[in-house]
């Protein structure tokens, strides 16, 4: 595959001090940022597909991992609802709404999902009280949520850090990744999010990385991101809502590709004037391999919006060095999305609620 990508490198030194709960922290890091100009144009590819014989009243979210298809609903009394990705026979349903030990309070999308001693897990975010790793098969023969382990943040530096956080990760069993909106952390100077690495043994921030460089105050809303966690938890991806704009972030080195498909930079500020609002990537999913974009393709959002004249999903697909590998036209409109963890399908809720599976075994 022939590919123009024409690859303009500078390094910004981002600094940052560490504010809120980790103002005795007193650390200063830098972050160096990459842009990357696709020009590429990519024949398109349609995929196979069939529609799952699942019949729920609006998933909110899905995730295929090991063989569970696992679907919430966040407006029923118990969220997740499991089934056989090999029979689509239903399994089970647990997570209950309340204030009870395993309950959730707070409740949004899950952020993180893994493969654990031969184990599939899901991380349950209960804001303000835990965080908790899921344990999906003995949760279903138990027939109520059981985790495998939890933290919580009643007390200590840990509590005033995960109230001011967004989503939360675990890098491993003794280092979280806290998503920190700069608003909520005291800081005033600028608009940019950052990530706090959390140690769950000294109960202290050890290192944090500011992985946006926007100039100026931008409304947090307008430049809002799915924050996407690779398996092996060394990167993660930024796929911006309002902004055709693609964060690809090496953890370990405090690096960030900011890959722009448009194949040119662009003005934030004068991109999200209402006028010129469009809608670009709505949701995402990653493996070790790929990382997978649902995109509205620019649409206006006021379009967007409307049934009738919503675009028709394409799903953009790159590698985590930031090449553009696959554009897929999935045709029809998309809602959510999740690959397996053997990158054989795609798992989608289209806006009629309906559960579609398509092939990928044309992404070679």
């Amino acid at each position: 595959m022939n590919k123009k990508i024409f690859i303009l490198i500078f390094v910004i030194a981002v600094l940052s001090s560490c504010r809120n709960g980790a103002k005795d922290a007193a650390f200063q890091n830098s972050s160096r940022f990459e842009t990357v100009l696709i020009t590429d144009t990519l024949p398109i590819i349609n995929l196979s597909r069939e529609v799952l014989p699942i019949d729920l009243i609006y998933p909110t979210d899905m995730v295929a991992i090991d063989t569970f298809l696992v679907v919430l609903q966040h407006h029923e009394e118990k969220i997740i609802k499991v089934f056989s990705i090999n029979s689509y026979k239903f399994l089970g349903e647990f997570l209950r709404k309340g204030g009870g030990p395993n309950e959730v309070i707070v409740f949004g999308r899950l952020s993180q999902w893994f493969m654990e001693e031969g184990e599939p897990k899901i991380m349950i975010q209960s804001y303000p009280n835990y965080l908790a790793v899921l344990n999906i098969r003995k949760s279903i023969e138990a027939g109520e949520t059981v985790y495998d382990r939890k933290y919580t943040f009643e007390k200590g530096k840990k509590k005033n850090l995960f109230l001011a956080s967004n989503s939360v990760y675990e890098i491993n069993q003794s280092e979280l990744m806290m998503t920190k909106d700069p608003l909520r952390s005291g800081i005033t100077d600028n608009c940019n999010f950052f990530w706090e690495f959390y140690d769950c043994k000294t109960d202290g921030v050890k290192r944090n990385i500011v992985y946006e460089n926007f100039t100026g105050m931008i409304d947090p809303f307008l430049k809002e991101s799915n924050r996407l966690l690779k398996p092996d938890r060394k990167k993660a991806v930024l796929l911006y809502s309002k902004i055709n704009l693609i964060g690809i972030v090496d953890l370990e080195q405090a690096s960030i590709k900011q890959i722009y498909p448009g194949g040119k930079t662009f003005n934030v500020q004068t991109e999200l004037e209402i006028d010129n609002r469009k809608s670009y990537f709505d949701e995402g999913e990653c493996t070790d391999q790929y990382i997978f974009a649902l995109s509205s393709k620019g649409g206006k959002v006021s379009d967007k919006a409307n049934i009738e004249t919503a675009p028709i999903s394409q799903l953009d697909v790159f590698d985590w060095n930031g090449n553009y590998i696959y554009k897929v036209d999935l045709g029809e409109r998309i809602r959510i999305i999740s690959v397996d963890n053997n990158q054989r399908y795609l798992y989608a809720v289209n806006t009629d609620d309906a559960i579609i599976r398509y092939d990928l075994s044309a992404l070679k």
